[in-house]
């Protein structure tokens, strides 16, 4: 988060994927407890514009508490490469 490679929240990781002239969001975490209506609309959206997606197995307050903030993202943008490689890694997937 320091070195300003993630997007927080999902009105943030949406208005990324929207932006003209491409998205810097190579891949889009969502916590498992994430309303199923915000699950949905965040994987419509990555497929819309061509973004690998990853349902993490932590919460939403987990996620927010490890990234430093009082609130619980339903969605975080991860912008570098090599760190959304980490995540899928981390998580048993590969590239």
């Amino acid at each position: 988060m320091r070195a300003g490679k993630l997007l927080i929240g999902a009105d943030t990781v949406y208005a990324s994927l929207s932006r003209k002239g491409g998205t810097d969001v190579k891949l889009v975490v969502i916590p498992h407890d994430a309303s199923e209506g915000a699950k949905d609309k965040t994987i419509r959206r990555c497929a819309a514009h061509g973004v690998g997606y990853t349902v993490l197995d932590i919460s939403a307050s987990e996620l927010g508490q490890l990234l430093g903030k009082l609130y619980a993202p339903s969605a975080v943008g991860v912008t570098d490469d090599n760190f959304a490689r980490e995540i899928l890694r981390a998580q048993g997937i590969e590239q």
